[in-house]
């Protein structure tokens, strides 16, 4: 039968250092930062549904036309030409970009304590063993769950640039055709879907906080204890 790994004393007390840490810096999180986090983006998103959703559309402006008269002989009206030209700036929509860059940082932060989380409850689960692994099976649920949240928040980074980048290829065919009106339509009405995502992305997080603080609580002491007697049910 093969022995059991030692470590090194100092190894080993740091080791438990660091579960201890992890430990309480979980436990405060669910009992504490999971709730306030959750009233403060609430507080957000009610913020944003008043707001107006057409102040959001933001699309360049027709210029006037750059260089020569291309009509000399004025035999018909000129098409509109578009600010943006070599060296000219053709801005983002600035309403969402203050808007992702305030709706980001809260996506990675719930990446980040779910992390956490996840790692403190990885930790308690006990060694394989035949029988009374219902508190265990709680565990892994959990861990499961923390998993796909943190999993979600990090596809939700990457929609980002995508916006960015439709939005580009939208304003390049506006700057290449400017009497194309359609063209013009369609980046209001990218701006505009994009708004009401960030929203969404913004509800999401805050219910996951919501979700995740309720569902450990409720299940704590199978989380902590998952071998004892007490059989009570998942939620």
């Amino acid at each position: 039968m093969a022995s059991p790994l030692k470590l090194e004393q100092d190894v080993q007390g740091k080791v438990d250092s660091f579960r201890a840490r992890i430990a309480q810096e979980a436990e405060d999180l669910v009992s504490t930062f999971f709730p306030q986090k959750l009233l403060e983006l609430d507080s957000h998103v009610q913020e944003l549904r008043l707001q107006d959703v057409s102040r959001i559309r933001s699309v360049p402006a027709p210029g006037p036309p750059a260089g020569p008269d291309p009509d000399p002989a004025g035999d018909g009206p000129d098409p509109p030409a578009l600010a943006g030209g070599e060296g000219q700036l053709l801005r983002s929509n600035q309403h969402l970009v203050e808007l992702i860059e305030r709706v980001k940082p809260e996506i990675a932060l719930l990446r980040e304590k779910c992390n956490t989380v996840r790692v403190w409850v990885q930790l308690l689960i006990p060694k394989v063993e035949d029988g009374n692994n219902f508190g265990v099976s709680i565990q892994q649920d959990t861990v499961d769950q923390l998993w796909t949240v943190e999993s979600t928040a990090a596809s939700y980074l990457r929609r980002f640039s995508t916006y960015y980048n439709t939005r580009a290829k939208l304003v390049s065919k506006m700057v290449k055709y400017p009497q194309v009106e359609d063209y013009r339509r369609t980046v209001a009405e990218v701006d505009e879907n994009e708004y009401l995502n960030v929203l969404q992305i913004l509800l999401h997080v805050r219910n996951q906080y919501a979700a995740l603080h309720d569902v450990i609580l409720k299940n704590i002491e199978k989380i902590k204890t998952p071998r004892a007697s007490n059989t009570d049910s998942l939620y």
